[in-house]
């Protein structure tokens, strides 16, 4: 696992907390109903009963069939939910609660673990490196096409307004069918320009809809992950199950590729991580500072050819945006 055992342990807390606040939760609900419709306590209460005495008596090997008692219990069930629609109640009313129900607030699904629990870990060790701190701020609510000149530069079909309004609702409708249709993208341009912004907004809707993503910085990515868990650079425990999450996370944003140092270990790592999770129908966002002739240059044809084929690409342009929020922010 990613943690050492005292984070570990924290976030199994929260699992604990989740259970007790949902049992709370259910018994305030209980309580409710079996006050206001009482023949619903003496069902529940009949079931119960009904269920263990049948048991015991198979096991003298006498009494009611389970089958029959089955059949009995189906029918008060159905007059247990009769009771709770004709009085303005869902029928799942007081069945358990969970906050997560695939693995019902356990964190672990047979031996392996639940989703949710692994984005718990990706969650903590983004609030351990204060990413969650950067997501608070770069999400789609806080992006600001104001910075993006409406004039034409010469150059571009569209001015850099239109441009960067239209990659806003390309990312936005990717997060929103994200569970549908998924795919890959790759943002491209010079520094400063919002693909590292943007792909934060992304990495934030696709968490709060609770999927998994990890965001690692290309020189991260390679020189420490890849390495640490291929060549055996780094015995951080963790380094391995990170290096897992590259393929199994449902997105893996990679930052400032090209910023790395590449060679063919570089090479043969990164197809296969775009190999494998393409294969996988994972999805990936990529961003660079490169240029399509430079990347296309910089990395093996079976690197490219994948991109240019299975990603979404888009162009950023116009002035620097980072600059222009730096000058606001000293004049403000």
């Amino acid at each position: 696992m990613l943690l050492n055992e005292a984070s570990y342990d924290e976030i199994m807390q929260v699992y604990n907390e989740h259970q007790i606040e949902n049992r709370a939760k259910e018994n305030m609900r209980k309580k409710e109903i079996y006050e206001k419709l009482p023949r619903i306590h003496d069902i529940d209460q009949t079931i119960a009963m009904s269920s263990i005495e049948a048991t015991r008596k198979r096991l003298r090997g006498q009494g009611d069939d389970l089958q029959t008692v089955a059949e009995r219990n189906r029918e008060l069930i159905a007059e247990k939910e009769q009771l709770l629609t004709s009085n303005g109640y869902p029928t799942d009313y007081l069945k358990p609660i969970y906050t997560c129900p695939i693995c019902q607030d356990t964190g672990k699904t047979g031996t392996d673990y639940c989703s949710c629990f692994k984005q718990a870990v990706i969650s903590f060790l983004y609030k351990q490196s204060n990413l969650d701190k950067i997501l608070a701020v770069e999400n789609f609510e806080n992006f600001n096409l104001d910075y993006y000149s409406k004039e034409s530069d010469g150059v571009h079909p569209y001015t850099p307004y239109d441009n960067m309004s239209n990659i806003l609702n390309k990312a936005t409708q990717f997060t929103e069918e994200f569970d549908d249709t998924g795919g890959n993208m790759l943002f491209y341009g010079n520094t400063g320009l919002g693909k590292t912004f943007l792909s934060n907004c992304i990495a934030k809707a696709l968490l709060d809809t609770r999927h998994t993503v990890l965001y690692q910085t290309a020189i991260h990515l390679f020189d420490d992950v890849c390495a640490g868990a291929v060549m055996r650079k780094n015995d951080n425990p963790g380094i391995r199950e990170t290096y897992d999450y590259l393929f199994s996370c449902d997105l893996l944003i990679i930052d400032d590729l090209g910023t790395e140092r590449t060679n063919s270990f570089v090479s043969s790592e990164l197809y296969d991580i775009l190999n494998t999770r393409m294969r996988e129908k994972k999805s990936t966002v990529i961003s660079t500072n490169l240029n399509l002739k430079e990347l296309n240059e910089r990395y093996s044809d079976r690197i490219s050819t994948r991109i240019f084929a299975e990603y979404k690409v888009y162009n950023f342009y116009g002035n620097n945006i980072r600059l222009a929020k730096r000058r606001n922010e000293i004049n403000q």
